[in-house]
Parts: structure tokens; sequence; C-alpha cells
């Protein structure tokens, strides 16, 4: 059984954001930091923040093309909530590439409609799929070192301490989980959530917005996640947002919010993360809480200002494309070079240093 908290090695990293089946821009990416990917050759180790796949054009070639530098001994790779998702058989918008299935869609409103769009993926055929499963499985959810931690959505220092040295990332996380059910079951709140969800077509349907508050809801679905160590580490603590605020994102309506952990962590080692759907500039993402807001994109986080986000939202390109976008696009696949602290973008020149 793989460990679940891992080294990262010595010396200089370049630490790379969610990829979210973005091939193209991993390669482009890959290259201005000096990585042959055929070769296998590094000019100093990657580390891979997790969310390899989902939404891309083909995550299955970025699965690939990541698994091929790991298994070279020249990179390393946290879980992120997409591929735990996959672990567990949990279809979400944007993974139907990975079971064939045709009926993946997204929505979003643009001119006063809704739409409704199929991505456009290439899908895993069943001998890459179990390829993957097992790469997935293989990964550890903290790679950390004296200096600096790498965690896919939060480091939580009681969460980490729950998890076995070594153990299987899929019956753990299906064991919390059940547990998490059961207490609702008994307490009548997963009967209450249900009749809830039923009365708004569970929401999922984005021309469907609930005219109330769902109280049980709301606690239920914090709950699930912000009392599950392994869900904490991959998406982060949540909290509940007033009706008023509730938003539409992924697929479904939310009644919670990401939490903004890294406002307390006030611990030496620096961290670095994604999953928070950065911004680069004034990229305004309509409707949507901006969970990681910093002045400047640069900006670290914190009381120490040693907690950084590198998901600079390339994840979203699909949806710029609907909207028309060929070949300029308002998020980016970022690297991090550590110690220098410098930004290296897929579609920029140069680095970036970080403030």
């Amino acid at each position: 059984m793989p460990s679940l908290i891992q080294p990262l090695p010595d010396g200089p990293l370049d630490i790379i954001g969610d990829v979210h089946g973005e091939v193209e821009a991993l390669k482009r990416l890959l290259f201005r930091l000096g990585c042959d990917p055929v070769a296998k050759t590094v000019t100093r180790p990657l580390v891979f923040v997790g969310d390899l796949v989902d939404r891309g054009p083909d995550s299955g070639a970025v699965v690939d093309l990541v698994m091929g530098l790991v298994e070279a001994g020249v990179a390393h790779c946290v879980l992120g909530n997409h591929e735990l998702n996959i672990l567990l058989n949990d279809k979400k918008e944007g993974n139907g590439w990975f079971w064939g299935d045709d009926t993946d869609q997204y929505q979003y409103a643009a001119n006063g409609q809704v739409h409704v769009e199929h991505f456009d993926a290439t899908v895993a055929k069943p001998a890459d799929a179990a390829r993957y499963l097992s790469f997935f499985s293989s990964l550890p959810l903290v790679l950390e070192r004296e200096d600096l931690r790498v965690v896919h959505a939060c480091w939580n220092g009681s969460g980490i301490k729950k998890l076995p040295k070594t153990g299987d990332i899929s019956s753990l996380a299906r064991a919390w989980a059940k547990s998490i059910r059961e207490d609702h079951k008994a307490r009548g709140l997963w009967r209450a959530e249900k009749a809830e969800r039923d009365e708004f077509a569970q929401l999922v349907r984005l021309d469907i917005r609930p005219n109330r508050d769902l109280p049980n809801h709301a606690t239920a679905a914090q709950e699930r996640q912000s009392l599950h160590p392994i869900k904490v580490l991959t998406s982060g603590q949540e909290e509940r947002v007033p009706f008023s605020d509730i938003f539409f994102v992924g697929g479904k309506w939310r009644y919670v919010k990401r939490f903004d952990w890294w406002n307390t962590y006030d611990e030496t080692p620096a961290v670095v993360v994604g999953h928070y759907w950065r911004r680069r500039e004034d990229a305004v993402v309509a409707g949507k809480p901006d969970a990681w807001a910093t002045a400047r994109f640069t900006d670290w986080a914190g009381p120490r200002k040693n907690v950084f986000c590198v998901d600079y939202s390339v994840g979203r390109r699909f949806l710029e494309r609907a909207k028309g976008a060929t070949d300029t696009f308002e998020g980016g696949l970022a690297a991090l070079r550590w110690p220098e602290k410098t930004l290296v973008f897929d579609d920029r020149e140069g680095e970036t240093p970080t403030t």
C-alpha cells in the first residue's frame, strides 16, 4: 500500500498547478521549464499539485505524460479531488471522459439564457482506465520537507494526524463517508436533506434556482466535507453561505463555499496548493465567490505570507472556448519555481516574481 505522506526531494523544484486535461498547455509549460517529456529529462524535479484531469480535451494524455515522468523518478504528484472522485466511482461534471459518458455536460448563462453543452473530451479506453486507476491509487495526499509542504487543497494538521502511514485511499475515503452518512441517518438529517433536494431537481439545474434556504442540505453538505479528513486535504474545508449568496458551479447549486484556512495558517514551512481557481489580473468569474482573494494575482497569503495557490484556472478554458476564445485565455497553467518564488506560465514569456 502507498505511503499517504511522502517526502519532497531536496533542492530547487518546479511546482505545477491544476492541469485539468489541458495537455497542450502542459507541454508548452514543460518546454518553458526545460523538461523533455519524451526523453523524461528535467532541469529540476517537478511536483504536480493534483487535479490532472477533467473538463479539458484530453485528460488521459495528461495522465500518461505525468505518469511517465513520475515513473522515471523526475516528478512527484499529490492526489487531487478530481482523481479522488474517479477512484470513488463518483461521476461529476467533466469526468465523463473516464467512463465514456456521452451525457456529461455543463451549463452556463450568457445573454440572459442558459446554455447546455457537452464536454468535447477524448474518452479513455478500458485498459487505459485501469492504468489510470492504479496510478491514482499510488499517489500520496501530502508531500513535505522541512521548508515546504505540498497538498492539493488544505494543510490540516488534525486531519493529517488521522491518516495511517500507509493505506488504500479509496477504502479509507469510503469508510469515513459511510460513518458520516450513518450519523446523518441517525439524526434524521439524511431524510430531511433528501426531501429538500427533491424539491429543486437535486440542485443540478442552473435554470431552477431554489427559492428558499435549505438548512438541512447546507448542514449535511458542510459536514460531508469538513468532517472527512481526506476530503479536507483534497478539496478543503467549507462554510455555509447566506441563502442570498448561493451560487451555481460544478454542475450544482452551492449552499456552502470554500473556507479560507490559509488566513489562520501560522506555521513556519511554506505551503503550496492548487484547487482554488485563482484569477490572473481582473479575470472576473461572474456569480462565483472568489475563494482565493489577494490584492494581486502574485501575492502569497496567510499571517506569515507563506501560503501560495498555483492554480490559475486553466481548467476554465473549455468554457472560454465555448464562448469563442481561440488562442488567448484568461486562465493559464502555471508553475511556481522554488526557492526563487517566481511563476512561469504556459502562455507568457519569462518569469513573473511573486509578492
